[in-house]
């Protein structure tokens, strides 16, 4: 798995680590005006607060329409998983941020992962994926939210670099671990959301009662 090796480089400082200050330096000394404007652009989008806002909007049009519960609530469940999952991940390895003299936005807390890259990653490619599975029929065109995802999370990632905020290897393991709880978020939603199976009798454990009224809601689709 790319981030295991990426975290791996990063506890090591070895690897992939050692090109992190030339890439870095890359985009700081390609700056301009407009560029600089439209990262900061992209680094809003994925902040948290609106990756929220829109995980809920994308939420609310999967329900109309007829997704399952269980698949509309798959971002917001995603940005959750997320946060969570960065937050222990920079409480472990506590990396230090670039040189404050490159940064264009404040930033305060440990660089690796990147956040904005592991939040929007997770909840835009959650949408796609929910989208292209359960909105969209045709093969070709389930590609579209796909690829459209993928390249905003990756617009999102790449203004943290241009932003002077995060290395690039936090950046890559970010991608790398958003696009595995997106995958495994909508996997363990759509699971959850099939029909429920046999209604447990009333001698039955209050467990299995629980696991089956669960799977009712998350499978319930409007009109239903």
């Amino acid at each position: 798995m790319f981030f295991g090796a990426a975290a791996d480089a990063v506890r090591e400082h070895d690897g992939m680590t050692r090109d992190d200050a030339s890439v870095l330096r890359f985009f700081t000394d390609h700056r301009s005006g407009t560029f600089d404007s439209a990262a900061k652009v992209a680094t809003d989008i994925g902040a948290a607060p609106v990756l929220a806002l829109v995980a809920v909007l994308a939420g609310v049009v999967l329900w109309r329409r007829k997704a399952p519960v269980g698949v509309a609530i798959a971002p917001l469940v995603a940005l959750f998983g997320a946060g969570f999952t960065v937050l222990v991940v920079k409480g472990v390895f506590g990396r230090a941020r670039p040189p404050v003299s490159l940064h264009l936005v404040a930033e305060s807390d440990a660089s690796f992962p990147s956040g904005h890259a592991t939040d929007s990653a997770g909840v835009i490619l959650a949408i796609a994926l929910a989208t292209a599975m359960f909105i969209f029929r045709k093969p070709l065109v389930r590609w579209i939210p796909v690829v459209v995802g993928a390249l905003l999370a990756g617009a999102i990632g790449v203004s943290r670099l241009v932003l002077g905020v995060h290395w690039p290897t936090d950046v890559l393991a970010g991608w790398a671990l958003g696009t595995c709880i997106a995958i495994l978020t909508i996997t363990l939603c759509s699971r959850l959301a099939r029909a429920p199976g046999i209604r447990p009798g009333s001698d039955q454990r209050w467990a299995n009662r629980l696991v089956y009224r669960t799977r009712n809601v998350l499978a319930h689709r409007r009109g239903d």
